[in-house]
């Protein structure tokens, strides 16, 4: 019986020791289709040439366990929702402690088109041998990744990217039209394309030029008020619009010109003092605003406004005198823009400038009832640069006192500049991309941005472009931005860590 004890324990010690030295489970994982769709089932079979003793048996995709048992085979029935390569993983245990692991890599193919919303070009009127942008958004409900390539004037460019909107800088070109074709794909089979034609125009000097005369110096209450305009621009005025008393009361587009005289019938008016407001835009979307002042149902009382000086800087001091050959005066009033700021029998008035375009005036009474106004309309100089209000690459927003981290690739830039007097408009924005801190600049790129669109008081505008980021650290410094008087950003620069 002894003998017999001695025999079975070397029996089981034989069979511990065999297992220690037997190799890893072989298993094998099985996808069916390989090449599957957003449409597909997908078969994934895990299986193995030792199927006994099984105490684990899982399936993961993407690192996630969507099956597991204690038997092989092991089966899950898979619906991919997106368009993407993905990692499908099987792992085996038993009771000899072996293990064993098979990956397949599958890539999901989308064959669904990509949704494209918009298409456009940016600026709106791209200009001789300048930077210019084309702006696509698209959408995809089965992948994250569209791809964008456009083919002008024998050049292609092209962009893979999740940012929206997707913006490609497209080769500067001279004057002329182009055929320009884009194609928006997630994949081979799902795809695409639309052509249009891409005009470039010559180079646009500034808005138009207004000159605003009233047909007479007052009227009655039985007249039309009559507004005559001079308008000429380099390019080809767009539209012209009037207000007044702020209510619109003539609005009318243009096409084909580049000059023109108007006569304008604002109708009859109520007696007293009304204003006008004349805004003109040319066909790039540069625009010009004018203002003056009517009397109606009363003989204007004698006045003259001397404003000095007429250009003057925030922070100085402006005299408005008032001249007049009236003896009976009741009263003068000064405003600044049509704010009462000095009533009383004083010919003069001194005003503090404020940065901005302003209207100073001077109403002037008699002992009759007469009335008679002047105005004259000023912009005061400021010292201050222009705002940088968002500074944005993708849908992150940098900053210039930490490090905003982002992912490399493929983006949009987008960046808004705000001034309390008036930005300028069109031109271009260079943002240098430097390896190393102000001053001690070390460049690798730049990014040109061009300007999308500006407010209609000018006080801010829009500019975009694109920029392909690799890793490292690197500061970002915005040039070329200043106001109407030259104010620049100067030693700004915002910090930038691409992962």
């Amino acid at each position: 019986m002894k003998r017999l004890r001695v025999l079975f324990i070397l029996v089981i010690l034989s069979l511990v020791f065999s297992c220690q030295q037997r190799p890893d489970v072989s298993i094998s994982l099985a996808v069916d289709p390989p090449l599957p769709t957003t449409d597909s089932t997908v078969t994934v079979n895990l299986s193995s040439s030792l199927d006994i003793g099984i105490t684990m048996a899982k399936i993961s995709i993407n690192g996630q366990t969507v099956v597991n048992g204690d038997k092989l085979p092991l089966t899950y029935s898979w619906k991919p929702s997106k368009a993407d390569t993905y990692l499908l993983e099987g792992y085996v245990e038993n009771i000899f402690g072996q293990n064993g692991t098979d990956q397949r890599i599958v890539k999901v193919i989308d064959q669904t088109a990509p949704d494209v919303k918009e298409i456009k070009v940016l600026p709106a009127f791209p200009e001789t041998n300048s930077s210019i942008y084309l702006s696509v958004m698209a959408e995809d409900n089965e992948s994250d990744v569209i791809k964008v390539v456009a083919k002008v004037a024998n050049n292609s460019v092209e962009a893979q990217t999740i940012d929206r909107p997707i913006i490609l800088e497209l080769p500067q070109l001279s004057e002329g039209e182009y055929p320009l074709n884009v194609v928006v794909s997630t994949g081979d089979f799902s795809k695409t394309s639309t052509s249009t034609e891409l005009r470039v125009y010559p180079v646009d000097s500034g808005p138009p030029s207004v000159e605003v005369n009233f047909q007479k110096s007052f009227f009655s209450t039985e007249d039309n008020v009559i507004l005559n305009l001079q308008i000429s621009d380099d390019t080809e005025i767009s539209s012209v619009t009037i207000e007044c008393d702020g209510v619109e009361s003539y609005n009318e587009t243009f096409t084909g010109v580049n000059s023109i005289n108007l006569s304008v019938n604002l109708g009859k008016f109520d007696a007293g003092h009304h204003s006008a407001l004349i805004s003109v835009k040319d066909v790039r979307g540069k625009s010009t605003i004018e203002s003056g002042v009517f009397a109606v149902g009363i003989g204007p009382a004698n006045i003259e406004l001397e404003v000095s000086p007429l250009n003057p800087s925030a922070g100085d001091l402006v005299n408005l005198d008032v001249k007049t050959s009236e003896t009976q005066i009741k009263q003068i009033t000064f405003y600044v823009d049509n704010i009462v700021v000095l009533q009383g029998t004083s010919f003069s008035y001194s005003w503090s400038a404020v940065s901005g375009r302003h209207i100073l005036s001077a109403v002037l009474e008699t002992n009759d009832g007469r009335i008679g106004r002047d105005a004259i309309q000023v912009d005061v100089q400021d010292i201050q640069p222009p705002k940088i209000e968002l500074f944005r690459i993708g849908t992150t927003e940098l900053k210039t006192d930490e490090f905003t981290s982002i992912d490399a690739g493929y983006y949009g830039v987008r960046l808004t500049v705000s001034d309390d007097t008036s930005v300028k408009q069109g031109g271009t924005v260079t943002v240098i991309v430097s390896a190393d801190r102000f001053p001690n600049i070390n460049p690798v790129s730049q990014i040109i941005l061009v300007q999308e669109s500006v407010s209609d008081d000018l006080k801010q505008a829009s500019y975009v472009g694109a920029v392909s980021l690799t890793q490292g650290r690197y500061y970002l410094i915005p040039s070329g931005i200043s106001d109407i008087y030259e104010n620049s950003i100067e030693n700004l620069q915002f910090l930038l860590e691409v992962r």
